[in-house]
């Protein structure tokens, strides 16, 4: 496997109109599942192509193993690429749809034969060699786009979304499948998804982006409880931050109502954003910092709640296992650690001194 490189990498379309990526300097961990995360349109598929070689980046260099490719053909960079429709040929069979990257890299009949048999019982495909794609489901679709890249051994390999065609339950299936998979192998992997569900849960390293920048990187446990920018906070979660807008006046956060107040330790004086997760609010008066409003939506999920409490002029989503009333006043709580805080122009994190 391979550590990939890219160094104050530009990108842009349309004569220099549509800039997809701006002076991007990343490193992607050697044996490591890292998902580029973010929304659509943020450039993760357009650096994704530029580690294939199917694009070239207007300056800056993309490495492999240490070595620079901008120059280096798609072929001859050892990588597979694995892609949101599968790209299967619907008039060859599965074995041959596995086995047409070997042939065309002159591989003897029978080292073919072995690697895709043993690809296809890995990923429980071995029933199907006989098959159409057309008499695949979409998931079985989705394992043999795989078992093609994986029978190669690259050195890297490039998932462009390849569970957004599945239904859910097929898709959660797969997604564990791909992490165990992957974790076994010990393999680059490089997976691009808009997803923050499947790239906290199956990555070892995200990577997420907006209009075209890197906006954090790290573990996924790490940029959920210690993001870097307000984009981030709020594109990571299950379930949306509760951003409130105020200002810091000595040390002190201000709500724009003036129905919360509290302490921040934070010396910058000004505008800023105050972010708190759904599930760090208690419906209780146990954390420092009080909240007293009016429930106004109850959204069951599972054995949990999303309770929306009116405060003022701000609306609160409370995660929580107990069922409130509507409509009722509701008492509720939270700490300060548990506080983000973002400069309201910028968005970048303001950090207390405690921290």
């Amino acid at each position: 496997m391979a550590e990939v490189e890219l160094k104050n990498v530009i990108k842009s379309f349309m004569g220099g109109k549509i800039t997809a990526l701006q002076d991007i300097n990343l490193k992607i961990p050697n044996g490591m599942f890292t998902s580029i995360l973010g929304p659509s349109g943020c450039g993760k598929t357009t650096l994704l192509r530029l580690v294939a070689g199917l694009e070239k980046p207007d300056a800056g260099e993309v490495l492999i193993r240490d070595s620079v490719v901008n120059d280096v053909s798609p072929r001859e960079r050892n990588i597979a690429m694995v892609f949101q429709n599968y790209a299967l040929y619907p008039h060859k069979r599965v074995f041959e749809n596995m086995a047409i990257g070997l042939r065309l890299r002159g591989y003897p009949e029978h080292d073919i034969k072995k690697k895709v048999v043993g690809v296809a019982r890995m990923l429980k495909i071995e029933d199907f060699m006989e098959r159409y794609p057309k008499q695949l489901s979409g998931g079985q679709q989705q394992r043999v786009a795989l078992g093609r890249a994986l029978v190669r051994e690259p050195e890297v390999f490039l998932l462009d979304e390849p569970l957004s065609n599945l239904d859910a339950q097929v898709r959660e299936v797969t997604r564990t499948e791909l992490k165990r998979l992957f974790k076994d192998l010990q393999a680059t992997v490089i997976y691009v998804t808009h997803d923050q569900t499947e790239a906290m849960m199956m990555s070892d390293f995200v990577v997420v982006m907006n209009h075209g920048t890197v906006k954090q990187t790290g573990e996924p446990i790490s940029i959920y409880n210690d993001p870097d920018h307000r984009f981030v906070a709020e594109f990571l979660g299950t379930h949306r931050i509760n951003l409130l807008h105020g200002r810091i006046e000595q040390a002190k956060f201000i709500s724009d109502d003036g129905f919360i107040v509290f302490d921040t330790k934070i010396k910058t004086q000004g505008n800023v954003l105050a972010g708190i997760r759904p599930e760090h609010i208690l419906l209780s008066t146990h954390k420092e910092i009080p909240l007293k409003g009016i429930s106004v939506l109850i959204e069951t999920i599972g054995s949990t709640h999303l309770v929306s409490v009116r405060v003022g002029e701000n609306e609160f989503k409370i995660l929580t296992a107990e069922t409130p009333n509507l409509q009722k006043q509701i008492m509720a709580s939270f700490s300060l650690h548990d506080v983000y805080f973002f400069d309201d122009q910028s968005g970048r994190r303001l950090r207390p001194d405690f921290f």
